[in-house]
C-alpha cells in the first residue's frame, strides 16, 4: 500500500486532453481567488471557481466534490511533475527526491504559499505535501531495492515529515540554498540504508 492513499479527488477513467485542460483551469483559478481573497478561503464559492475557470458546473463535479477537492489536485499534479523528473534520471545518481528542484519551485511560488497560509490552510498544505513526498519516496527506495534499517513505508513517512518541515521553516528563515537543503536532505536518508549506492547530495 502506497503512503499517501489518494481519496480527495475524483479520477478520470481515462485521459481526456479536454478534462486535463479543465481540471488545470479549475486549479488556477482557485489559487488567483485564494490569492486575492485575503486570507477567506471558506468565502469562495464554487460558483466564482467556475466563472473565473470557464467551466461549467458539470464538468466540475465530475470531477471534484468540493473546492478543496480541485486544491488537492493542484498538489497532486505539482508533485507528479516532480516524480516525473526523478523518473528521468539524474546521470546515474541515486536521488529519493528531488529536493532542491522541489524548493526552488517553492520559492517561486511565494504568493501562493503566503496566500495559502493566510487562509489558514497551511496544516492541510503540509498534509498532503507529506503524504505525496512520502509516496515518491518509497516508490525510490522499493524501485532500487534499497535495505531500511526500518520498514520502507515507514521509513519514506519519516523522510518526508522530515523534509516538509524543514522546508517550511526554510521558508520563514531562507538562511541556506535550495542545493545545501538537498544535500542534508540526502545525508540523513543515506543514515536509514544498510546497502545499496550512496545517495547523490547535490
Amino acid at each position: 500500500m502506497p503512503n499517501k492513499e489518494r481519496i480527495t479527488v475524483r479520477k478520470p477513467t481515462r485521459v481526456d486532453v479536454r478534462a486535463q485542460r479543465s481540471t488545470h483551469a479549475l486549479a488556477h483559478a482557485l489559487i488567483e481567488l485564494i490569492q486575492e481573497s485575503e486570507g477567506r478561503f471558506e468565502d469562495i464559492t464554487v460558483r466564482e471557481i467556475l466563472e473565473r475557470a470557464g467551466v461549467g458546473r458539470t464538468t466540475f463535479y465530475s470531477h471534484f466534490r468540493s473546492k478543496e477537492d480541485v486544491l488537492h489536485s493542484a498538489y497532486e499534479g505539482t508533485f507528479g511533475l516532480f516524480k516525473s523528473l526523478l523518473e528521468q534520471g539524474t546521470n546515474g545518481k541515486m536521488r529519493l527526491f528531488p529536493v532542491r528542484e522541489f524548493v526552488e519551485h517553492v520559492a517561486s511560488v511565494r504568493p501562493v504559499m503566503v496566500a495559502i497560509r493566510k487562509a489558514g490552510l497551511a496544516d492541510d498544505m503540509r498534509s498532503q505535501f507529506i503524504g505525496y513526498a512520502a509516496d515518491i519516496i518509497e516508490c525510490q527506495i522499493r524501485a532500487r531495492n534499497l535495505a531500511m534499517m526500518v520498514q520502507p513505508r515507514l521509513a519514506a513517512r519519516m523522510l518526508a515529515a522530515a523534509l516538509i518541515e524543514s522546508i517550511d521553516w526554510w521558508f520563514d528563515h531562507q538562511s541556506i540554498g535550495p542545493a545545501e537543503i538537498d544535500s542534508a536532505f540526502h545525508l540523513v536518508a543515506g543514515t536509514l540504508i544498510t546497502n545499496g549506492s550512496p545517495l547523490a547530495r547535490r
